[in-house]
C-alpha cells in the first residue's frame, strides 16, 4: 500500500486536516520498529505537516515542541494523538527554509556563524520547566545496553577515530566519570536540515524528538558534524567553535558526547550496525 493511500486508515482527528487537501510525502524513514513518514498537507487556508511514526515515538517531540513554542522557536503543535499502532503529530509551518538549502550553504562562512549563534540562543532558554530529560546519565545507560549487544554506529565510530568499540566504550566510561555535565536545553539532532532560517536569520527549529535537558556539548558535537558532513572540510568546524566561543567548549565533554552518539545511534535513531569485535579488534 502506498503512503498516500494509507492515510485512509488514519484516525478521524487526523482526517479533519486531510479532507480536500493536497497531500505529499516529503520524508520517509525505515526503522527496525516500522516506517516513519512526514506529509505536507496543503489547503488554500494553510500549509501544515503531519508526522506518523510507530507508537511511542512522538510523545517526547510533542512535549518539547509545545515547551519551546512558548519561546517562539518551534512550530505550534495542532494535534498529537496515538492509536493502537502509531503516533500522529500535526504542526504548523515555520516561515523560511532549512539551513541545508542551497541559498544558505552557498555562503559557508556566514552560515557557520548563524548556526553557532542560533545554538547559543537555544541554550539561553530556561531549562527548569523543560518536560524532557536527555542528560548524560540517561545516554550512558542507553549506551551501556547497546554496547552489551555490540551495537554501534560504524560511521560515527570511524569519525571519532576508533576501530574498536571496546576501546571507544572504555574511553566513554572514563570520560563520563571524570567530566562534569553542563546542562542546558538541547535539540538532540542539531544539524542543518533542522534549523530554519529566514533571510539568513534564525527563525526556528524542527524535529525535536531527541531534545530535552542535556549537556550543551551534545548539540555542539552535532553542529560540527553537520558542517563537516556538508562541506567535507574542517575549517568551518573550527569557525563554528570560534563563533560559539572557544572558551566555552570543553574538548573532553565534546569527545564524550561524540562517543555517546556512537552508542546511542545515528543522532539517536536506530540505524545501528552490529560490530563484530573480531573484525574490529584494533586500538584507537
Amino acid at each position: 500500500m502506498s503512503p498516500l493511500l494509507e492515510t485512509e486508515t488514519f484516525p478521524s482527528e487526523i482526517q479533519v486536516y486531510l479532507k480536500d487537501a493536497t497531500i505529499t510525502v516529503i520524508k520517509e524513514k525505515l526503522r527496525s520498529s516500522g516506517s516513519s513518514l512526514v506529509y505536507q498537507i496543503v489547503k488554500s487556508a494553510y500549509s501544515i505537516f503531519l508526522k506518523v511514526t510507530p507508537k511511542g515515538h512522538l510523545q517526547s517531540e510533542a512535549f518539547m515542541m509545545e515547551y519551546l513554542f512558548s519561546y517562539g522557536i518551534c512550530p505550534k503543535v495542532l494535534t498529537y494523538i496515538s492509536d493502537d499502532a502509531r503516533d500522529y503529530l500535526i504542526t504548523e509551518q515555520i516561515m523560511g527554509a532549512d539551513a541545508s538549502h542551497d541559498e544558505y550553504t552557498a555562503q559557508p562562512i556566514l552560515l557557520t556563524e548563524v548556526v553557532a549563534e542560533s545554538l547559543l540562543s537555544l541554550q539561553k532558554i530556561n531549562n527548569e520547566g523543560c518536560p524532557i530529560m536527555n542528560d548524560i546519565e540517561t545516554m550512558v545507560i542507553r549506551a551501556e545496553g547497546n554496547y552489551r549487544e555490540r551495537r554501534a554506529e560504524q560511521s560515527l565510530l570511524q569519525y571519532m577515530g576508533y576501530t574498536s568499540i571496546d576501546t571507544a566504550y572504555k574511553d566513554l566510561i572514563s570520560l563520563y566519570k571524570s567530566t562534569p555535565e553542563d546542562r542546558v536545553i538541547i535539540h538532540g539532532d542539531y544539524c542543518l536540515p533542522n534549523i530554519i532560517l529566514l533571510d539568513f536569520k534564525y527563525n526556528g527549529l524542527i524535529d525535536l524528538a531527541y531534545g530535552g535537558v542535556g549537556d550543551r556539548h551534545y548539540d555542539i558535537f552535532w553542529g560540527i558534524w553537520s558542517l563537516q558532513y556538508n562541506y567535507k572540510r574542517d575549517e568551518y568546524a573550527k569557525r563554528f567553535i570560534q563563533a560559539y566561543g572557544k572558551s566555552e567548549v570543553d574538548q573532553h565533554r565534546l569527545q564524550l558526547c561524540g562517543l555517546l552518539s556512537v552508542f546511542n545511534g545515528y543522532r539517536g535513531q536506530d540505524y545501528y550496525e552490529r560490530v563484530d569485535h573480531k573484525s574490529f579488534g584494533g586500538n584507537q
